[in-house]
């Protein structure tokens, strides 16, 4: 594993009753529904009790007690008024219980109200960061072919299943589309962008075109296309021509219209997303059911679904937290994510993230997750990237 830096504090500090506070809001994790979820106002010695519960619960995997949470803690409560605290945490929704004798289990909502307490960190430990850093200059070369390796590294980092995923936002700036015969009815579409890349796709079509037809349609597409995102094509391809008077045969513009729907079609299959360290979550003992292995590896297998939940998060900011059926990827499997953008020229250039249970360590996993996605911006944003 990278790094091994002890990490003395776990989550927020519980050392007292006035110890944790809810941080004002940054943007990144500003859910809609946050403010209504506080209906229950949870008091500072609730919150802690709360947090002690959550990260006695990350550290074991098994139910808590109160007579855990009192002698761990540190706040100085005794064990009946543990229980009364937890009880209120349980008639609130943010701690259950298989049965009455049992311990106590954070909820979706009980998490969520602690990774929102978390305070911000300044990034990872510093052998961690150094590491991480020099991995990636090591392979910076290979950003632009190859984002397989970043999966790597994070789920190296973090011990726990790496997610990388590209494009993610509006994507790179179209430069060029050229229309190649290969045979009386299938051509291919040859997409350039400015980052370097170059798309290829057999696309369906009826009828016999000449090469004199496919030139002009490449050289409309291309005119009419050019300087716009790839995003901003797909979202504009059935409204993108008519009615703005622009030149060309209908029958030439209504061609080059279907053909762009083919291109540029929405369709999540086409994200490149890889995963990798599956086998860290295999070794732990949240997967030993071979029902929930079976839900793990099911969500893991399913890209598309992994891309449009990101998709969907990132809509909220750069830096997203999946809590168990806050999401449709991470609820089967009771499972969480930590994902975060990277940026080329301001603009989404992709994702990078973890999957893993939902009791993972989320206080020393977001600041690894952020630090990566960080300095893929800053190579992305330097010569030296698209040199491969």
């Amino acid at each position: 594993m990278i790094g091994d830096d002890t990490i003395e504090q776990v989550g927020p500090s519980v050392s007292g009753a006035d110890a944790v506070s809810i941080p004002a809001a940054d943007g990144e994790v500003d859910w809609p529904k946050i403010e209504q979820e506080f209906e229950m106002e949870l008091s500072r010695r609730a919150l802690s009790v709360l947090c002690a519960v959550v990260e006695l619960h990350i550290r074991s995997g098994d139910a808590v007690a109160s007579k855990q949470v009192a002698r761990h803690s540190g706040l100085g409560l005794s064990p009946a008024t543990m229980r009364n605290v937890m009880a209120e945490l349980e008639e609130g929704g943010y701690l259950c219980r298989a049965h009455s004798s049992a311990g106590s289990v954070p909820s979706d909502r009980g998490f969520r109200h602690y990774v929102d307490a978390l305070p911000r960190s300044s990034g990872p430990t510093p052998t961690m960061r150094r590491e991480i850093e020099e991995r990636m200059e090591a392979m910076r070369r290979e950003l632009v072919e190859d984002v397989e390796w970043v999966a790597r590294l994070i789920a190296e980092a973090t011990s726990e299943a790496g997610v990388a995923v590209r494009p993610m936002g509006d994507g790179p700036v179209l430069e060029a589309i050229s229309l190649v015969m290969l045979d009386s009815n299938r051509v291919l579409g040859v997409i350039v962008t400015d980052d370097g890349a170059v798309e290829k796709r057999v696309l369906e079509l009826d009828g016999d075109r000449t090469r004199e037809v496919l030139q002009t349609l490449s050289n409309f597409l291309t005119s009419h296309l050019a300087g716009l995102t790839i995003r901003e094509v797909e979202l504009r391809i059935d409204t993108l021509w008519p009615g703005d008077g622009l030149p060309g045969p209908g029958d030439v513009q209504a061609e080059a219209q279907e053909i762009a729907r083919q291109l540029f079609s929405i369709d999540d299959r086409d994200v490149e997303l890889w995963v990798a360290g599956t086998e860290n979550l295999l070794a732990t003992s949240d997967f030993v059911d071979i029902e929930r292995v079976r839900s793990l590896l099911t969500t893991l297998q399913d890209r598309p679904r992994i891309a449009n939940e990101f998709r969907k998060a990132f809509a909220r900011g750069r830096t997203q937290i999946l809590i168990g059926e806050e999401s449709e990827a991470t609820a089967s499997g009771s499972l969480g994510m930590v994902a975060t953008l990277y940026f080329r020229d301001s603009r989404r250039a992709g994702a990078v993230g973890v999957v893993g249970p939902r009791r993972m360590d989320y206080q020393r996993i977001v600041p690894v997750v952020e630090h990566v996605g960080n300095t893929l911006t800053q190579m992305l944003e330097t010569p030296g990237a698209s040199d491969a």
